[in-house]
């Protein structure tokens, strides 16, 4: 018979819903921007490559806001950061549909940037606070499922949506989809008061390092993604040069890859209880690490190509979820510090991933970028046995 505490009750499920539109929401939002940048750079009378700034403006103000904000989820409740965090993700996402500049852009672009960086570290803490056992393990992989989705359907989504419109469009719905998720998060999820007030600001950054697994799990999530996105950073141009496709063609693999993605993310709560937490990670990185020298290998054979890439896929959307509730779990008392460190190592990985691929690729080509992930990965997997007994 199922144990009560394994359940999820209606309440949850709502509690979940929220959670997952609003990463949903945050992830997408990053994607939907490459479809729109020809228009954009129109509507601006600039080049693409400049538009496209507005990516990484994003992306480094959530890699050097997550680390700033973290200690804050620690003190205060998390259901009024949450809230905060959504209002000013809303607010930056609708303001850069009403931009009339690039300067304002960027600035928009920076706000919802700082939002998203006060609200994804602070959603994966309250999960691992709210729910245990079982579930956390589950809910972890149905919300973390989100982000495979917004890889899967991001680009095609913002490619609609500008088609019945135009890029303003883009943004107006991706912010009333935010303010829809944090109205049914404000509904459903329950004011839990902080209970470590009395730790200073500081202090914080101080238990987690002094913690015996936390930075040894912070180096496998960046040793994790500098693999992982050294390989998806130059996948597109990879098939571009192989099969000679077009863009569109290319983001029907891409859309394959996120849905295989997205499904073992969203069943990976149920396969990782089966296997273990840290046996999956373990286990899902070296399959991907076997899977990636398959992939480097494949040469010409498309349907081989895109046969490794779902199944990399599902190795990543399992080993991913696991590493989460792992890491969610590693220091309970500061769980907003430590999630927001790890997204901070998440990004610094993407970056030095695509940057030392961008070396790479020129003169080794891909099996060149697909060694560099295999090596990044193993020294992921490597580091799982540094971990220390609890």
């Amino acid at each position: 018979m199922k144990n009560i505490n394994d359940r999820i009750s209606s309440k949850d499920i709502l509690i979940v819903l929220g959670l997952f539109l609003m990463v949903f929401v945050t992830g997408a939002d990053s994607f939907i921007i490459s479809p729109l940048l020809p228009s954009m750079s129109g509507y601006f009378n600039t080049s693409v490559s400049r538009v496209a700034y507005g990516v990484t403006i994003y992306a480094l103000c959530y890699a050097v806001g997550s680390p700033f904000f973290g200690p804050l989820g620690d003190r205060f409740a998390k259901k009024r950061l949450l809230m905060v965090g959504t209002l000013i993700f809303m607010c930056g996402t609708f303001l850069c549909g009403f931009s009339t500049t690039l300067t304002s852009f960027y600035l928009f672009r920076a706000v919802a940037g700082i939002g998203a960086s006060l609200l994804l570290p602070n959603i994966w803490a309250f999960i691992g606070s709210y729910f245990s056992g079982k579930r956390l393990s589950m809910v972890m992989g149905v919300v973390m499922a989100a982000l495979s989705l917004s890889i899967a359907i991001g680009v095609p989504l913002g490619s609609s949506l500008s088609q019945m419109s135009n890029w303003h469009m883009v943004f107006w719905a991706s912010g009333l989809l935010a303010l829809l998720a944090g109205m049914t998060m404000v509904a459903t999820i329950p004011m839990i008061p902080a209970t470590h007030l009395s730790v200073s600001y500081l202090g914080n950054f101080v238990t987690v390092k002094k913690t015996k697994n936390a930075i040894p799990s912070l180096l496998i999530t960046l040793f994790w993604m500098f693999g992982f996105y050294s390989i998806y950073t130059f996948l597109g141009t990879f098939i571009s040069n192989q099969f000679n496709f077009s863009t569109g063609q290319i983001g029907y693999v891409f859309i394959a890859y996120g849905l295989g993605n997205f499904l073992a993310s969203f069943f990976g709560g149920i396969v990782n209880n089966q296997i273990g937490i840290t046996r999956s990670v373990r286990l899902n990185g070296s399959l991907s690490i076997l899977t990636i020298i398959l992939l480097s290998l494949s040469g010409n054979g498309l349907f081989l190509l895109i046969g490794f890439l779902i199944c990399l896929a599902i190795f990543q959307g399992l080993g991913v979820s696991a590493l989460n509730t792992f890491i969610v779990n590693v220091v309970p008392t500061n769980r907003s510090t430590v999630m927001s460190f790890n997204s901070s190592f998440l990004y610094l990985g993407l970056t030095a991933g695509s940057f030392i691929g961008g070396l790479i690729y020129p003169t080794y080509g891909y099996l060149g970028v697909c060694l560099l992930a295999a090596f990044g990965m193993c020294l992921s997997v490597g580091m799982t046995f540094v971990l220390k007994e609890s």
